[in-house]
């Protein structure tokens, strides 16, 4: 068995040699194959990741990277880490901002000693709702700086979540709306075809309010939410009142005469069992040098 896990460490050592011929040079806290930082900014920066490592011993890297050459930048990251040694050896406290423009990906590498503190969910945070926002207006510096700052605050316990951002809230409305408007649906037909006169008005206006209303949340900095709520209101009274409950007028009985004859009594169902079953379904995410430290693929990816 031994000579087994040597040898399968073998073929992976093999497979992963040709990828350190893509490594920058360590010659620094910050490293720029892009030349995307002015000196100003890149020196600015490597003070401050100076006076951290003075006073944690955490060595935190910036690398901007011109293509990761058809490599993951999770792989690329992790082994960058580990060949450069980034962090002390007794405390694996390392950490690298790896930005590679031609992929127009971002990734912040965390080592093991520091996976406690500066977690996937803040490294998450961090690239989306820092860097992303400033990479997409084009404000380079500006994204890294803030990064960095960050991600100080966060291996010294201080980092604050931030709110998620109106397109993440905005992409989120968008699918419990299509959610909620799909399970009405189903809802809906149920009730048309057991005769539940009020369970079927109520199903099709809350359709109908909810497709009519759907684009609303996106206009919440035009419309107060007390607005919203009343048209929605509104549209929902409007749409039960005006539902046709006249079944015998649905021409369904040869639909439950079909579905009787395969072997379920669609009658058989009550509003009892209905509600237990929508239960029962939601009851169901250059003088610089590494220190040894190492990486166990800690961290978070994102694209701009």
């Amino acid at each position: 068995m031994k000579k087994i896990i040597i040898f399968l460490l073998l073929i992976l050592n093999f497979l992963n040699a040709d990828i350190s011929q893509y490594f920058p040079k360590l010659e620094g806290r910050v490293i720029d194959e892009a030349n995307l930082l002015s000196p100003e900014v890149k020196k600015d920066i490597n003070n401050i990741l100076k006076n951290e490592e003075n006073k944690s011993s955490n060595q935190i890297v910036v690398v901007i990277l011109n293509s990761l050459n058809d490599y993951s930048i999770e792989e690329f990251s992790y082994q960058l880490g580990r060949f450069w040694g980034i962090g002390q050896k007794d405390k694996n406290n390392g950490v690298l901002l790896v930005v590679s423009m031609k992929e127009r990906e971002i990734r912040i590498e965390v080592g093991y000693g520091l996976e406690g503190a500066l977690t996937d969910k803040i490294s998450h945070e961090i690239i989306n709702y820092t860097i992303k926002p400033n990479f997409k207006a084009s404000q380079y510096e500006l994204g890294i700086l803030k990064a960095v700052n960050e991600i100080i605050k966060a291996t010294q316990g201080e980092y604050v979540a931030k709110p998620k951002n109106k397109e993440y809230n905005q992409n989120n409305i968008k699918v419990v709306y299509l959610g909620i408007i799909f399970i009405l649906a189903f809802f809906n037909f149920i009730t048309k075809i057991i005769k539940h006169k009020f369970l079927y008005k109520l199903s099709s206006a809350l359709i109908f309010t909810f497709a009519f209303t759907a684009f609303l949340p996106l206009l919440q900095d035009i419309f107060i939410n007390s607005v919203i709520i009343g048209f929605f209101i509104v549209i929902f009274l409007i749409t039960y009142f005006m539902t046709n409950t006249n079944f015998d007028e649905m021409d369904i009985h040869k639909f439950q005469k079909d579905i009787k004859e395969k072997g379920f009594d669609i009658n058989s169902l009550n509003s009892k069992d209905l509600f237990n079953s929508s239960n029962n379904y939601f009851g169901r995410s250059g003088g610089f040098s590494g220190g040894g430290g190492s990486f166990g693929g800690g961290g978070a990816s994102g694209r701009w």
